[in-house]
Protein backbone atom coordinates (compact mmCIF):
# COMPACT_ATOMS: atom_id res chain seq x y z
CA UNK A 1 0.00 0.00 0.00
CA UNK A 2 2.83 2.38 0.88
CA UNK A 3 4.50 1.76 -2.48
CA UNK A 4 1.22 2.40 -4.31
CA UNK A 5 0.80 5.71 -2.46
CA UNK A 6 4.34 6.70 -3.40
CA UNK A 7 3.63 5.86 -7.06
CA UNK A 8 0.43 7.92 -6.96
CA UNK A 9 2.29 10.82 -5.36
CA UNK A 10 5.06 10.60 -7.96
CA UNK A 11 2.52 10.54 -10.82
CA UNK A 12 0.58 13.48 -9.38
CA UNK A 13 3.74 15.51 -8.82
CA UNK A 14 4.92 14.67 -12.33
CA UNK A 15 1.65 15.77 -13.91
CA UNK A 16 1.77 19.03 -11.94
CA UNK A 17 5.32 19.75 -13.10
CA UNK A 18 4.24 18.89 -16.67
CA UNK A 19 1.37 21.36 -16.40
CA UNK A 20 3.66 24.13 -15.17
CA UNK A 21 6.22 23.35 -17.85
CA UNK A 22 3.61 23.27 -20.58
CA UNK A 23 2.12 26.57 -19.40
CA UNK A 24 5.54 28.29 -19.39
CA UNK A 25 6.36 26.93 -22.83
CA UNK A 26 3.01 27.91 -24.35
CA UNK A 27 3.04 31.45 -22.98
CA UNK A 28 6.63 32.11 -24.01
CA UNK A 29 6.24 30.58 -27.47
CA UNK A 30 3.02 32.47 -28.17
CA UNK A 31 4.50 35.83 -27.10
CA UNK A 32 7.63 35.30 -29.17
CA UNK A 33 5.57 34.30 -32.22
CA UNK A 34 3.25 37.31 -31.95
CA UNK A 35 6.31 39.53 -31.55
CA UNK A 36 7.41 38.34 -35.00
CA UNK A 37 4.00 39.01 -36.52
CA UNK A 38 2.54 35.49 -36.81
CA UNK A 39 -1.29 35.53 -36.68
CA UNK A 40 -3.13 34.14 -33.61
CA UNK A 41 -4.79 31.42 -35.75
CA UNK A 42 -1.43 30.13 -36.99
CA UNK A 43 0.02 30.48 -33.47
CA UNK A 44 -2.83 28.32 -32.17
CA UNK A 45 -2.46 25.64 -34.85
CA UNK A 46 1.34 25.45 -34.75
CA UNK A 47 3.28 27.15 -31.96
CA UNK A 48 0.75 26.77 -29.14
CA UNK A 49 -0.20 23.30 -30.40
CA UNK A 50 3.46 22.29 -30.26
CA UNK A 51 3.74 23.71 -26.76
CA UNK A 52 0.62 21.97 -25.44
CA UNK A 53 1.73 18.70 -27.08
CA UNK A 54 5.16 18.88 -25.44
CA UNK A 55 4.04 16.92 -22.32
CA UNK A 56 2.85 14.08 -24.58
CA UNK A 57 6.17 14.20 -26.43
CA UNK A 58 8.34 14.13 -23.32
CA UNK A 59 6.30 11.38 -21.65
CA UNK A 60 6.16 9.22 -24.78
CA UNK A 61 9.87 9.50 -25.55
CA UNK A 62 10.85 8.67 -21.97
CA UNK A 63 8.37 5.77 -21.86
CA UNK A 64 9.67 4.32 -25.13
CA UNK A 65 13.29 4.62 -24.02
CA UNK A 66 12.41 2.81 -20.79
CA UNK A 67 10.80 -0.05 -22.74
CA UNK A 68 7.22 1.03 -21.94
CA UNK A 69 6.12 1.45 -25.55
CA UNK A 70 2.53 0.57 -24.67
CA UNK A 71 2.39 3.55 -22.32
CA UNK A 72 3.68 5.82 -25.10
CA UNK A 73 1.10 4.56 -27.62
CA UNK A 74 -1.72 4.74 -25.07
CA UNK A 75 -0.71 8.30 -24.19
CA UNK A 76 -0.77 9.45 -27.83
CA UNK A 77 -4.07 7.76 -28.77
CA UNK A 78 -5.71 8.71 -25.48
CA UNK A 79 -4.56 12.33 -25.68
CA UNK A 80 -6.10 12.77 -29.13
CA UNK A 81 -9.40 11.29 -27.98
CA UNK A 82 -9.30 13.44 -24.83
CA UNK A 83 -8.55 16.61 -26.81
CA UNK A 84 -11.62 16.20 -29.01
CA UNK A 85 -14.14 14.82 -26.54
CA UNK A 86 -13.13 16.42 -23.24
CA UNK A 87 -11.07 19.52 -24.09
CA UNK A 88 -13.22 20.75 -26.98
CA UNK A 89 -16.34 19.72 -25.07
CA UNK A 90 -15.40 21.84 -22.04
CA UNK A 91 -14.40 24.81 -24.21
CA UNK A 92 -17.72 24.62 -26.10
CA UNK A 93 -19.63 24.57 -22.81
CA UNK A 94 -17.90 27.78 -21.76
CA UNK A 95 -18.68 29.50 -25.07
CA UNK A 96 -19.69 28.23 -28.54
CA UNK A 97 -16.58 27.66 -30.65
CA UNK A 98 -16.17 29.36 -34.04
CA UNK A 99 -14.33 27.32 -36.67
CA UNK A 100 -12.22 29.39 -39.05
CA UNK A 101 -12.73 28.45 -42.74
CA UNK A 102 -8.96 28.01 -43.07
CA UNK A 103 -9.07 25.15 -40.56
CA UNK A 104 -11.65 23.33 -42.67
CA UNK A 105 -9.57 23.80 -45.82
CA UNK A 106 -6.12 22.89 -44.48
CA UNK A 107 -5.52 21.80 -40.85
CA UNK A 108 -8.50 19.47 -40.51
CA UNK A 109 -7.81 17.56 -43.77
CA UNK A 110 -4.20 17.19 -42.57
CA UNK A 111 -5.49 15.77 -39.27
CA UNK A 112 -7.67 13.27 -41.14
CA UNK A 113 -4.70 12.22 -43.28
CA UNK A 114 -2.54 11.81 -40.15
CA UNK A 115 -5.17 9.58 -38.48
CA UNK A 116 -5.40 7.38 -41.60
CA UNK A 117 -1.59 7.18 -41.88
CA UNK A 118 -1.18 6.07 -38.26
CA UNK A 119 -4.01 3.52 -38.50
CA UNK A 120 -2.52 1.99 -41.66
CA UNK A 121 1.01 1.99 -40.22
CA UNK A 122 -0.16 0.28 -37.04
CA UNK A 123 -1.71 -2.64 -38.95
CA UNK A 124 1.76 -4.20 -39.11
CA UNK A 125 1.80 -4.45 -35.31
CA UNK A 126 4.39 -1.74 -34.85
CA UNK A 127 5.56 1.66 -36.01
CA UNK A 128 9.25 1.37 -36.84
CA UNK A 129 12.07 3.86 -37.22
CA UNK A 130 11.55 4.54 -40.93
CA UNK A 131 7.78 5.08 -40.68
CA UNK A 132 8.27 7.22 -37.57
CA UNK A 133 10.80 9.39 -39.40
CA UNK A 134 8.39 9.74 -42.35
CA UNK A 135 5.60 10.88 -40.00
CA UNK A 136 7.91 13.43 -38.40
CA UNK A 137 8.93 14.77 -41.82
CA UNK A 138 5.20 15.12 -42.52
CA UNK A 139 4.92 17.32 -39.42
CA UNK A 140 7.76 19.55 -40.59
CA UNK A 141 6.06 19.87 -43.98
CA UNK A 142 2.78 20.78 -42.25
CA UNK A 143 4.41 23.56 -40.22
CA UNK A 144 6.34 24.97 -43.21
CA UNK A 145 3.25 24.98 -45.44
CA UNK A 146 1.12 26.52 -42.66
CA UNK A 147 3.58 29.39 -42.23
CA UNK A 148 3.82 29.83 -46.01
CA UNK A 149 0.03 29.99 -46.30
CA UNK A 150 -0.01 32.60 -43.52
CA UNK A 151 2.57 34.76 -45.29
CA UNK A 152 0.68 34.47 -48.59
CA UNK A 153 -2.58 35.66 -46.95
CA UNK A 154 -0.72 38.50 -45.22
CA UNK A 155 0.79 39.69 -48.51
CA UNK A 156 -2.58 39.60 -50.30
CA UNK A 157 -4.39 41.53 -47.56
CA UNK A 158 -4.23 45.28 -47.09
CA UNK A 159 -2.81 46.34 -43.71
CA UNK A 160 -6.20 47.58 -42.51
CA UNK A 161 -7.76 44.15 -43.26
CA UNK A 162 -5.42 42.24 -40.99
CA UNK A 163 -7.17 40.95 -37.86
CA UNK A 164 -4.04 40.94 -35.72
CA UNK A 165 -1.02 43.08 -35.01
CA UNK A 166 2.54 42.51 -33.91
CA UNK A 167 3.13 42.59 -30.17
CA UNK A 168 6.67 44.02 -30.05
CA UNK A 169 9.13 42.92 -27.39
CA UNK A 170 12.28 44.71 -26.26
CA UNK A 171 15.56 42.80 -26.17
CA UNK A 172 15.19 42.19 -22.42
CA UNK A 173 11.63 41.03 -23.09
CA UNK A 174 12.80 38.56 -25.71
CA UNK A 175 15.52 37.29 -23.33
CA UNK A 176 12.89 36.82 -20.59
CA UNK A 177 10.61 34.81 -22.87
CA UNK A 178 13.52 32.65 -24.04
CA UNK A 179 14.34 31.96 -20.38
CA UNK A 180 10.72 30.92 -19.70
CA UNK A 181 10.83 28.76 -22.83
CA UNK A 182 13.92 26.91 -21.59
CA UNK A 183 12.47 26.64 -18.07
CA UNK A 184 9.34 25.09 -19.53
CA UNK A 185 11.38 22.53 -21.44
CA UNK A 186 13.29 21.64 -18.27
CA UNK A 187 10.07 21.24 -16.28
CA UNK A 188 8.66 18.98 -19.00
CA UNK A 189 11.73 16.75 -18.84
CA UNK A 190 11.52 16.42 -15.06
CA UNK A 191 7.74 15.99 -15.04
CA UNK A 192 7.82 13.27 -17.67
CA UNK A 193 10.38 11.25 -15.71
CA UNK A 194 8.28 11.41 -12.54
CA UNK A 195 5.02 10.68 -14.39
CA UNK A 196 6.32 7.66 -16.30
CA UNK A 197 7.95 6.05 -13.27
CA UNK A 198 4.86 6.58 -11.13
CA UNK A 199 2.43 5.41 -13.81
CA UNK A 200 4.36 2.22 -14.58
CA UNK A 201 4.42 1.47 -10.86
CA UNK A 202 0.65 1.98 -10.57
CA UNK A 203 0.02 -0.26 -13.57
CA UNK A 204 2.09 -3.06 -12.07
CA UNK A 205 0.45 -2.82 -8.64
CA UNK A 206 -3.22 -2.57 -9.65
CA UNK A 207 -3.11 -4.95 -12.60
CA UNK A 208 -3.73 -2.40 -15.38
CA UNK A 209 -1.64 -2.58 -18.53
CA UNK A 210 0.65 0.33 -19.34
CA UNK A 211 -1.52 0.91 -22.44
CA UNK A 212 -4.60 1.40 -20.24
CA UNK A 213 -2.70 3.74 -17.90
CA UNK A 214 -1.50 5.71 -20.91
CA UNK A 215 -5.02 5.93 -22.32
CA UNK A 216 -6.52 7.26 -19.08
CA UNK A 217 -4.39 8.80 -16.33
CA UNK A 218 -1.46 9.90 -18.50
CA UNK A 219 -3.60 10.99 -21.46
CA UNK A 220 -5.80 13.17 -19.27
CA UNK A 221 -2.81 14.52 -17.36
CA UNK A 222 -0.79 15.43 -20.45
CA UNK A 223 -3.91 17.01 -21.99
CA UNK A 224 -4.19 19.48 -19.12
CA UNK A 225 -2.27 22.19 -21.06
CA UNK A 226 -4.84 21.85 -23.87
CA UNK A 227 -7.67 22.06 -21.32
CA UNK A 228 -6.23 25.21 -19.76
CA UNK A 229 -5.28 26.86 -23.07
CA UNK A 230 -8.59 26.15 -24.82
CA UNK A 231 -10.74 27.02 -21.80
CA UNK A 232 -8.93 30.33 -21.26
CA UNK A 233 -9.12 31.13 -24.98
CA UNK A 234 -12.86 30.36 -24.97
CA UNK A 235 -13.47 32.48 -21.86
CA UNK A 236 -11.68 35.47 -23.41
CA UNK A 237 -13.53 35.07 -26.71
CA UNK A 238 -10.55 33.74 -28.70
CA UNK A 239 -12.70 30.88 -29.97
CA UNK A 240 -10.88 30.30 -33.24
CA UNK A 241 -7.60 29.88 -31.36
CA UNK A 242 -9.20 27.30 -29.05
CA UNK A 243 -10.30 25.07 -31.94
CA UNK A 244 -7.03 25.63 -33.82
CA UNK A 245 -5.08 24.58 -30.72
CA UNK A 246 -6.99 21.30 -30.43
CA UNK A 247 -6.72 20.44 -34.14
CA UNK A 248 -3.05 21.43 -34.21
CA UNK A 249 -2.27 19.48 -31.03
CA UNK A 250 -3.77 16.32 -32.48
CA UNK A 251 -1.69 16.73 -35.65
CA UNK A 252 1.44 17.22 -33.54
CA UNK A 253 0.60 14.17 -31.42
CA UNK A 254 0.22 11.83 -34.40
CA UNK A 255 2.95 13.14 -36.71
CA UNK A 256 5.34 14.66 -34.19
CA UNK A 257 5.02 12.76 -30.92
CA UNK A 258 4.34 9.32 -32.39
CA UNK A 259 6.66 9.94 -35.33
CA UNK A 260 9.66 11.14 -33.31
CA UNK A 261 9.13 8.53 -30.58
CA UNK A 262 8.97 5.70 -33.15
CA UNK A 263 12.01 7.10 -34.96
CA UNK A 264 13.92 6.79 -31.67
CA UNK A 265 12.45 3.47 -30.47
CA UNK A 266 10.08 1.12 -32.34
CA UNK A 267 6.55 1.34 -30.90
CA UNK A 268 4.34 -1.76 -30.57
CA UNK A 269 0.73 -1.36 -31.75
CA UNK A 270 -1.26 -4.21 -30.20
CA UNK A 271 -4.01 -5.71 -32.33
CA UNK A 272 -6.39 -5.37 -29.37
CA UNK A 273 -6.28 -1.58 -29.82
CA UNK A 274 -8.10 -2.05 -33.13
CA UNK A 275 -11.03 -3.53 -31.22
CA UNK A 276 -11.95 -0.27 -29.49
CA UNK A 277 -9.36 2.47 -28.97
CA UNK A 278 -8.25 2.96 -32.59
CA UNK A 279 -11.87 3.01 -33.88
CA UNK A 280 -12.67 5.61 -31.18
CA UNK A 281 -9.72 7.70 -32.37
CA UNK A 282 -11.10 7.62 -35.92
CA UNK A 283 -14.70 8.21 -34.77
CA UNK A 284 -13.79 11.18 -32.54
CA UNK A 285 -11.97 12.79 -35.47
CA UNK A 286 -15.01 12.20 -37.69
CA UNK A 287 -17.29 13.76 -35.03
CA UNK A 288 -14.98 16.79 -34.88
CA UNK A 289 -15.33 17.19 -38.66
CA UNK A 290 -19.11 16.81 -38.50
CA UNK A 291 -19.61 19.34 -35.70
CA UNK A 292 -17.10 21.82 -37.20
CA UNK A 293 -18.81 21.81 -40.60
CA UNK A 294 -22.24 22.52 -39.07
CA UNK A 295 -22.52 26.30 -39.51
CA UNK A 296 -18.73 26.53 -38.87
CA UNK A 297 -19.21 26.48 -35.11
CA UNK A 298 -19.45 24.02 -32.23
CA UNK A 299 -22.33 24.93 -29.91
CA UNK A 300 -23.05 24.05 -26.29
CA UNK A 301 -25.28 21.03 -26.87
CA UNK A 302 -22.50 19.55 -29.00
CA UNK A 303 -20.10 20.24 -26.12
CA UNK A 304 -22.41 18.32 -23.79
CA UNK A 305 -22.46 15.42 -26.27
CA UNK A 306 -18.65 15.42 -26.52
CA UNK A 307 -18.14 15.35 -22.74
CA UNK A 308 -20.79 12.62 -22.39
CA UNK A 309 -19.04 10.51 -25.03
CA UNK A 310 -15.74 10.99 -23.19
CA UNK A 311 -17.22 9.65 -19.94
CA UNK A 312 -18.54 6.58 -21.78
CA UNK A 313 -15.22 5.97 -23.55
CA UNK A 314 -13.28 6.38 -20.29
CA UNK A 315 -15.50 3.82 -18.57
CA UNK A 316 -15.05 1.28 -21.36
CA UNK A 317 -11.28 1.76 -21.46
CA UNK A 318 -11.05 1.19 -17.70
CA UNK A 319 -13.25 -1.89 -18.01
CA UNK A 320 -10.82 -3.13 -20.65
CA UNK A 321 -7.93 -2.22 -18.37
CA UNK A 322 -6.02 -5.42 -18.90
CA UNK A 323 -5.36 -4.75 -22.61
Amino acid sequence: MTSLILDLAMTTAGLFVLLVGGWLLVKAAARLSLAFGISPLIVGATVVALGTSSPELSVSVVAALEQSGGLAVGNIVGSNITNVLLVLGIASLIRPMDVHPSLLRWEMPVLAAAVVAVIVAGLTGMVGHLVGAALFVGLIAFVVISLWRHREREILQAPEELTFARVPLSNPGIAREVFFLLAGIGALALGSELTVHGAVGIAERVGLSDVAIGLTVIAIGTSLPEVVTSAVAAYHGEREIAVANIVGSNIFNLLGVLGLTAAISTLPIGSELYTFEIPVLAASTAVLFLFARTNSRIVRWEGVALVGLFVIVLGIVLARGGV
